[in-house]
């Protein structure tokens, strides 16, 4: 908490991009609440570019991003100004997006970065952000790219952390510190259990999103790989899979919430905000809702690491079309420049306002590896896990294709081995099999 301080692949794409021909206009945002009047005027005289974020302008995330717009427009001089709009993450109308309003920047996700970069949509970036490079994490830096050229540079995202209630463990006699291995961890648990009556680890088992990206953690750290570097040949189906399946289903489930095989990442949350768990795998956002909840307790941090897992990321980055104008382009560089920056990425932490609680709440973190040296993370040492988490990530999509894979054969599988429906050998078969069909077709 931020305490204020003033105020068939193919067929399948292309029946996603004909379904949504005739979807709406993004709306564009009030970004003028908090500008100067003068900026706001200036705004209004000369062209301007649009700024397509991933949630909706009036959302407190919308809002804290359209206070970033609004500093930059104050001091944007002979350079374009910037009108936020609304936006979400439906591809196919991204796609018609890219093609028919080319003065723009797009916040995408990674894995549409990799998408519309490879496709020609989008702009090389390559040799006018080079220089900045080093500011990330190479893993990170590599999802903005495709076929050696990047396409986006990485702005805000999430990586996943092992957050803890340390009122439990202290009456468990658990000290987190001493938590640096998985058998640390499992002793952890098994403490929390005999002597608070409390479970474990929060473990999601639905048939959803949220399976899959959790379960990858362990895949990684476990060291095996969803594909391989041809991006077209699945290599999960190894030792190193299974024995990560049967510690998250057969070591850690007994541990879980009783229905963690039906439960979502929303229905974790729930069980630890009511003290229910004692530990869950979630982003900055599982810290600040306990503090939303009136702070029952205080939340604890851990690297994944510390348990031999990997984080999963989700970067977002800013992208250009690659029918943006001459003129347009000068001034986007220079906006995507100041978003990057560290003011504006301190921003980002400093995070969506509540006007219940007077308080800022942060939602995503930056990405910059120097951002940890910052006021802001100084003055929250603990925040630092979260930027740390992106150095061995666990990318949940690492080619696009992967994501007919996951949605149609992976998540659908793994659920089916959480309920028993399944052994762990012949979900991995399955997924072998069916997966390189899909990949091939590529």
């Amino acid at each position: 908490m931020i305490r204020k301080h003033g105020s068939a692949v193919a067929l399948v794409m292309m029946a996603l991009f004909l379904l949504s021909a005739c979807g709406p206009v993004p709306e564009a945002v009030n970004t003028t609440h908090s500008a100067p009047p003068a900026a706001t005027d200036k705004a209004a005289d000369g062209p301007t570019l649009t700024f397509r974020i991933t949630w909706k302008g009036y959302s407190g995330r919308g809002e804290a991003i359209a206070e970033i717009v609004n500093a930059y427009n104050a001091q944007a001089g002979d350079a374009w100004r910037v009108t936020l709009v609304n936006g979400d993450e439906d591809r196919a109308a991204i796609g018609l997006l890219l093609s028919g309003q080319p003065d723009a920047v797009y916040v995408l996700p990674y894995r549409f970065v990799r998408y519309f970069g490879a496709s020609g949509a989008l702009l090389d970036l390559t040799e006018a952000f080079g220089d900045v490079q080093s500011l990330y994490y190479e893993a990170i830096w590599s999802l903005g790219g495709a076929g050696g050229r990047t396409y986006g540079v990485p702005w805000l995202g999430h990586s996943m952390a092992l957050l803890y209630n340390k009122t439990l463990l202290q009456k468990a006699g658990v000290q987190a510190e001493a938590i640096r291995s998985m058998e640390d961890f499992l002793t952890a648990i098994r403490a929390v259990r005999d002597k608070t009556g409390a479970g474990g680890l929060g473990l999601v088992g639905a048939e959803s999103n949220d399976l899959s990206w959790m379960v990858n953690q362990f895949v990684y750290g476990y060291g095996s790989t969803l594909v391989g570097e041809d991006g077209k040949t699945v290599t999960l189906n190894n030792g190193r899979t299974a024995e990560a399946l049967r510690l998250y289903r057969d070591t850690l489930g007994p541990y879980a919430q009783p229905t963690w095989k039906d439960d979502t990442a929303v229905e974790v949350m729930d069980y630890f905000r009511r003290q229910q768990i004692a530990f869950e795998i979630l982003g900055i956002w599982g810290v600040t809702d306990i503090e939303k909840n009136g702070s029952p307790f205080e939340v604890g941090i851990l690297p994944l690491q510390a348990v031999g897992l990997c984080s999963e990321v989700g970067p977002l980055m800013l992208a250009l079309p690659a029918g943006i104008s001459e003129e347009a382009r000068v001034s986007a560089m220079r906006f995507i420049r100041h978003m990057i920056s560290k003011d504006a990425q301190a921003q980002i932490l400093k995070g969506e306002y509540s006007p219940e609680h007077d308080t800022y709440y942060p939602f995503r973190t930056p990405i910059r590896i120097d951002m940890m040296d910052s006021d802001i993370f100084r003055e929250h040492p603990e925040y630092r896990v979260f930027i740390e988490g992106f150095a061995t990530p666990s990318v949940d999509v690492p080619v696009p294709a992967w994501q007919v894979v996951k949605d149609e054969v992976y998540a659908p599988g793994l659920h089916r081995v959480m309920t028993g429906e399944w052994s762990i050998e012949t979900f991995l078969t399955d997924v072998e099999q069916r997966g390189n069909e899909i990949l091939g077709g590529q």
